[in-house]
């Protein structure tokens, strides 16, 4: 059910999807990732304002149309902050790795998170939001380590869901059937 080599993202219903190797390829891929979403969402939101995207031009002359320009800054800006914030994240968390012998705990999680959080702080520049989204981000990244790879409670059932199909003929269930014969004006339904 995997998805090939160490650095695929795997198949769709295969969600316990962990990327191994050294740290350098490690984070290479996450900021990889990271870069592909800011460009994404950098995209969305050149496309979502109806206002062309341009720079001001000299003397205050209006803009007829969007530029190359700021169409690439407005979608290569975010995807320099997520590129940078996945790997800060990365590297943090393999440096915490190779510093405690391999251990994998949730102190990686956080120490990483607060490293990838203070760098999503910095896009604002004030030290109150970095601090405060480098301890959140922190709290939260050691919360979903902490909680595990399995995110459902019963897995078998959700394979069923996603992967079971339904008997060609409906099976009654001898309940069902005790009642229909105590209700017989019910029994062809």
């Amino acid at each position: 059910m995997g998805g090939g080599d160490d650095l695929s993202l795997g198949t769709f219903n295969d969600p316990k999807h962990v990327v191994h190797g050294p740290g350098l390829t490690r984070t290479m891929y996450s900021a990889g990732t990271g870069a592909f979403l800011g460009t994404f969402y950098g995209a969305c939101l050149a496309a979502w304002y109806p206002d062309p995207v341009s720079t001001p031009k000299k003397f205050g002359k209006a803009s007829i149309g969007s530029d190359a320009r700021a169409i690439g800054r407005t979608m290569l800006r975010p995807a320099m902050w997520f590129s940078l914030a996945a790997g800060t994240f990365t590297a943090t968390e393999c440096a915490m790795e190779a510093f405690r012998n391999e251990t994998k705990d949730a102190w990686n999680s956080l120490v990483a998170g607060m490293a990838g959080g203070s760098v999503i702080g910095l896009t604002t520049g004030k030290p109150q939001i970095v601090a405060a989204t480098a301890i959140g981000m922190g709290l939260f990244m050691a919360a979903v380590d902490m909680s595990g790879a399995k995110t459902v409670y019963d897995e078998d059932s959700l394979e069923y869901k996603r992967n079971g199909l339904l008997p060609m003929a409906h099976k009654e269930s001898d309940a069902l059937a005790a009642l229909k014969e105590l209700y017989p004006k019910f029994k062809d339904l």
